[in-house]
């Protein structure tokens, strides 16, 4: 199912898609992006990209849910770019990092206000292609494969968001992506 952004069921609709298990593709301050919640859609999403198991997902959260990640928030001025394109690998509890972001994007704020919960996040894409920036394409492409796609049409031009590991203590850059950062 297809829905434009503007609908004013949206956040119903997307909401109780991720609560039931489904995978949705959604528009974030960066990309279109895979999402659902941690379980079911996971396995689905890897199946839909081609992606190997056990690659772990970015986890989208706001900052109070960031406790259900990770067991403590290193003193880092890196967190100040929080909300924003900026994901930092973490130390995590169910897994031994977790790649969080905090989106500057206010249905994805309201998503994860409403489930009270982090969702799970990749780029639209198959494994090892670039990211798809066309809605028309990714409707083409995926709208068979997944259970809702909201239509926000064009996004402006961006790069995913830029990827700092500092689940070591030493910050690292995994990638560098629309923010620039320097460490």
């Amino acid at each position: 199912m297809v829905i434009k952004f503007g609908n004013p069921d949206l956040l119903k609709i997307v909401s109780q898609t991720l609560l039931n298990n489904g995978v949705a593709i959604l528009p974030s301050d960066t990309l279109y992006g895979f999402s659902c919640i941690q379980g079911i859609g996971e396995k689905r999403i890897e199946e839909i990209k081609g992606r190997g198991a056990g690659k772990h997902f970015l986890k989208l959260a706001l900052k109070e849910q960031l406790h259900q990640l990770t067991p403590e928030l290193p003193d880092n001025k890196l967190l100040s770019y929080w909300p924003g394109p900026l994901t930092l690998i973490l130390k995590g509890i169910n897994n031994p990092t977790e790649g969080i972001r905090v989106p500057d994007n206010q249905f994805i704020q309201n998503l994860l206000n409403t489930l009270g919960q982090p969702v799970i996040s990749t780029s639209v894409n198959y494994s090892g292609q670039s990211p798809m920036t066309s809605i028309v394409e990714i409707i083409k492409e995926f709208e068979d494969k997944v259970d809702l796609i909201v239509d926000a049409g064009v996004l402006p031009p961006s790069l995913p968001s830029t990827i700092i590991d500092l689940s070591h203590g030493t910050p690292s850059l995994v990638r560098q992506g629309q923010l620039k950062v320097k460490l």
